[in-house]
């Protein structure tokens, strides 16, 4: 199997786990692959957007590096030909099967799955009078004030270990991915009380980037080892597999 086909059966859910070992090692030190596949995703990705100026931006962004791709003359002929090839694809056709081009659609599986965590762990009532920092911060959070909920959750001094993971909620919510990766990521390291839900929502995370493979690793630790979201998680594995 080839790099094209590699890539297009990722895309199509079609590879097979060994296949998928081969697809995760070239992603990792093969260059010319990881740009190829990432120019895919980045195509997959335009194509879902609604907004036209958006798209038409995008578009100019993918003239402009074919047009570098040619002036360095790059060894990638066929590459080259895909880039030139989707950009008439979707000139000419526009947003329409979807589903059936490139197999499961991710950003809708992650809207269909994603509900923000709820403050479980710092109820705020009427009759609490404290102004502490922490309960500013989940005042914030409550208020979807998310911005100022993480200014909070900064200024405390040795935060319990679930501050991490309500941070780390803020910035999902605020879809800064890598900061909200970083920290569900060190909240399992840590072990702390929301190991489970970390897994659940860094699938969701790359869920939303399109890796479809870390996201079922995610999902297999999550089944593995804890019961949280269990049958969600047996779902959305069933689909991405």
């Amino acid at each position: 199997m080839n790099n094209e086909d590699l890539i297009q059966g990722y895309f199509s859910n079609s590879l097979t786990p060994n296949q998928e070992q081969l697809f995760e090692s070239l992603l990792a030190e093969d260059a010319d692959f990881k740009a190829q596949f990432e120019f895919e995703k980045d195509l997959k990705r335009v194509i879902k957007e609604e907004e036209s100026e958006v798209l038409k931006a995008k578009l100019q962004t993918f003239e402009t590096a074919l047009k570098h791709q040619a002036d360095a003359e790059v060894k990638t002929s066929w590459f080259n030909w895909k880039m030139a090839a989707a950009v008439l694809l979707f000139l000419s056709a526009g947003w329409f099967g979807y589903d059936a081009f490139f197999g499961v659609n991710t950003v809708e599986l992650y809207a269909s799955n994603y509900n923000p965590y709820p403050n479980t762990v710092y109820p705020i009532t009427r009759s609490d009078t404290l102004n502490a920092i922490e309960r500013q911060a989940f005042v914030a959070y409550e208020a979807k004030e998310y911005e100022n909920a993480i200014a909070a959750f900064n200024t405390i001094s040795n935060p319990e270990n679930y501050i991490s993971f309500y941070k780390a909620q803020a910035y999902l919510e605020l879809d800064e991915l890598d900061k909200a990766k970083e920290l569900f990521k060190k909240n399992i390291k840590e072990v702390s009380n929301f190991i489970a839900e970390s897994h659940w929502y860094l699938a969701l995370i790359y869920l939303k980037e399109g890796d479809k493979i870390q996201s079922k690793k995610e999902l297999k630790l999550l089944l593995e080892k804890h019961n949280y979201k269990r049958t969600e998680a047996k779902k959305l594995l069933n689909t991405l597999s």
